[in-house]
């Protein structure tokens, strides 16, 4: 690492006495790179993000759900024996939710479905807890009872909460098709359910990211997946992570809302709209991204369906003219949270489900980083230096407490 760059991430090398020498790194990661990994990152050029190899938009335009699941979790793109065997596998437990975690889905209160997912997977890691071991096969197996139950537990968890009811999986369709459904409680078109797949894969995994890195703090203690997993899904619904598609949407709405009260087009108001908010020095979610400093090449995939979904001309011309906005003001460009906000709105997903939806996808690759954490395994501790009081001795409270 060259001067320059130890400078301007602030890392350097410090001595504690009695201790030895530790790297101090930069407050939140920025630019360290505390392990490898061959599932996703950015390439050695820094030009793409890549899936084993492949670019991200790539395969949100060609692969479906299985191949590309298959390839995140296998390390390639299945043949075709492959992929009937894992697309029986995950459509098989898709339909096999135990029912006791229908019964204890019943009884949760209407609260923010991130919750919901958490609870399942604990739940689930309980119910399969007698089958739980290290070996290879087995975490295969457990991770696409994963991929297949989670998005299950969230639909039926949400519209438990919110509508008193739930529809059931049909474990002979395709994945994709059959989520959406279970989310609007409706059957989808055949471009709504592509749509909706293609963010699927764009949101299967990013390389390190702070869900994903989670999830490997935890696997490196040698705790089971599904503790993990709810782990990461814990990570995922902060807003400066994945609840940044949420509170995009609304805050389009809010635009809309008031766009229509000034009898001008969404489009052109946006631009005065995210000023304003930019003079109040108020955030705007959707925008920035710790990798991508010029753009997120996911979005060019989510246009392209919201191009053929309703309104698509109207909502393109608000995102280009809102991502204009903000370069020219800020530097920041659109991150994908920006594009399935619309996408999802589209779809007619309700707002809460956005960043469930974002864990959907994003199961596959946490719980393939599960599986690379474990099988080559170290505890993940870092060193604190510690910085507080020393010396203090204990004191009775009438002593420590006189004023």
């Amino acid at each position: 690492m060259s001067g320059e760059l130890l400078k301007r991430v602030e890392c350097k090398l410090e001595e504690i006495p009695g201790l030895g020498t530790f790297i101090v790194v930069p407050k939140g990661l920025e630019q360290v790179i505390p392990d490898t990994t061959a599932i996703s990152g950015v390439d050695p050029r820094g030009e793409q993000t890549l899936y084993r190899g492949y670019t991200i938009e790539d395969l949100g335009m060609n692969a479906n759900f299985y191949e590309a699941a298959y390839l995140i979790s296998r390390g390639v793109l299945p043949c075709e024996d492959e992929y009937k065997e894992f697309k029986k596998r995950v459509d098989y437990w898709r339909g096999r939710v135990p029912e006791k975690v229908y019964d204890a889905l019943k009884m949760l209160p209407k609260t923010h479905p991130m919750y919901y997912g958490a609870y399942g997977a604990l739940l689930l890691g309980q119910l399969y807890a007698p089958e739980w071991s290290l070996d290879k096969d087995s975490l295969y197996e457990h991770q696409i009872r994963l991929i297949a139950q989670l998005p299950v537990i969230f639909a039926a968890a949400y519209n438990l909460a919110y509508y008193g009811t739930f529809v059931r999986p049909e474990s002979g369709a395709d994945h994709a098709w059959d989520l959406l459904r279970m989310i609007t409680m409706r059957e989808p078109s055949a471009l709504e359910a592509r749509a909706f797949e293609s963010s699927l894969v764009l949101y299967m995994d990013h390389g390190f990211n702070a869900s994903a890195f989670t999830v490997r703090v935890v696997a490196s203690t040698l705790s089971d997946m599904y503790s993990a997993i709810a782990a990461g899904i814990a990570a995922l619904k902060g807003p400066l992570h994945g609840g940044a598609n949420e509170e995009a949407m609304k805050m389009f709405l809010d635009a809309w809302r008031k766009a229509v009260e000034k009898g001008v087009p969404l489009e052109e108001y946006i631009v005065e709209y995210i000023k304003e908010k930019l003079a109040r020095k108020e955030r705007i979610m959707g925008f920035g991204h710790r990798v991508y400093k010029i753009k997120d090449p996911r979005t060019d995939v989510a246009a392209y369906y919201i191009k053929q979904l309703k309104d698509g001309d109207m909502w393109l011309k608000v995102l280009k003219n809102a991502e204009k906005v903000m370069w020219e003001s800020k530097r920041l460009p659109s991150n994908i949270d920006l594009y399935t906000a619309i996408l999802y709105y589209q779809l007619g997903i309700d707002i809460p489900m956005y960043t469930p939806i974002f864990a959907m996808g994003r199961v596959v690759g946490w719980t393939s980083h599960y599986i690379e954490q474990v099988l080559d395994n170290r505890l993940i501790r870092p060193t604190e230096k510690y910085v507080g009081p020393v010396g203090l001795k204990y004191q009775p409270m009438e002593v420590r407490c006189r004023r």
